[in-house]
């Protein structure tokens, strides 16, 4: 007989007269019960037990498990069990074990539950928001690709660019992602552990960690159509700012990156890059409904016919490039 559980925080299970670590805990063999003091004392056969010893206290809930790395390591749902199989833990991995009476059980080491503001993301959720990472990430994306996505999708959901939305889920299924509607609903698969699903769900675990933000506060991003527009001017993000500019080591990686044929060939083989776009530098110049420049390396776009209003005020900056994807900042002049 098997059973699945999961032990929450620092125990230590005796289970009879040897010692064995098991991730946090330290299983002895002492009859199957615990012994909260048993660090404290040189293990052996003692003529009276120092301490007192209490019953086994295995904590034992249901829910899907995910490898910090995103690998999907099981699930448990059992009608006697704690909680939700709809809820998500992120784990250090599993190990199989046997209890005093011999029977094997599986532990999630480390296991903690997921949570966006202090309420437990469903598992269905997790599985449409890594699938929107990874969509958005694209064919050419990598895992630091899928992280720069879900941390820029969370630092807009925490700020002025929320949409009025309150939920990671809900933001990306807006206008704020370009995924087209019919795939909005899709969820990556708990049978696939395929690399690029295994980043997307990793860059999600990241999100809910709360770790640190990598993309020097992006709130937006871009593919190869940002550069292949048949107008100078005529990507969205030049009618939606008053300004575009691009880093001279972020324009310098995208360029190389597009020449390289396999990579453009991922996304749209025939894709040509606009001649705005070089690593030459240039004086500014008048091209239609704008002015583009390029200064040090540093590219600059903005249009001036249709955008000469008051109602757009910030304009935009390159934050990186990251395998085929462009992030952006926002500024005021």
């Amino acid at each position: 007989m098997s059973r699945t559980r999961i032990v929450k925080g620092k125990i230590t299970e005796i289970t009879g007269g040897t010692s064995r670590m098991y991730g946090n805990r330290i299983i002895i063999n002492a009859g199957g019960r615990i012994n909260y003091y048993a660090k404290r004392y040189t293990y052996g056969e003692p003529e009276e037990p120092p301490v007192k010893v209490f019953e086994d206290k295995i904590i034992q809930v249901n829910g899907h498990f995910y490898n910090r790395d995103g690998t999907y390591e099981g699930k448990i749902d059992e009608s006697d069990f704690e909680g939700s199989v709809d809820d998500v833990y992120v784990c250090d991995g599993k190990s199989t074990q046997q209890d005093k009476n011999g029977d094997n059980f599986v532990t999630y080491n480390n296991a903690k539950l997921l949570k966006e503001k202090d309420v437990n993301i469903k598992h269905k959720e997790f599985a449409n928001n890594s699938y929107l990472i990874y969509h958005e990430a694209s064919t050419t994306g990598t895992r630091m690709t899928a992280l720069w996505i879900a941390h820029t999708v969370n630092n807009a959901l925490n700020s002025r660019y929320k949409r009025g939305k309150n939920t990671f889920n809900e933001l990306f299924k807006t206008g704020y992602s370009s995924v087209e509607e019919t795939s909005k609903l899709k969820t990556i698969s708990t049978t696939s552990n395929f690399d690029i699903h295994c980043y997307a769900r990793s860059a999600m675990i990241s999100v809910l960690q709360g770790d640190s933000d990598p993309t020097n506060s992006s709130y937006f991003w871009d593919g190869l159509d940002l550069f292949t527009k048949k107008g100078e001017l005529d990507h969205p993000k030049f009618k939606q700012y008053r300004s575009v500019t691009i880093e001279k080591d972020h324009l310098d990686s995208a360029l190389d990156f597009w020449s390289i044929d396999t990579n453009k060939a991922k996304v749209n083989r025939n894709a040509v890059i606009n001649s705005i776009f070089s690593k030459e530098e240039y004086a500014l110049k008048n091209v239609e409904d704008g002015v583009i420049l390029n200064e040090n390396g540093v590219f600059s776009g903005a249009r001036t016919k249709s955008q000469n209003n008051n109602a757009v005020h910030e304009s935009l900056k390159s934050t990186g490039f990251i395998s085929g994807t462009m992030f952006w900042t926002t500024f005021k002049i």
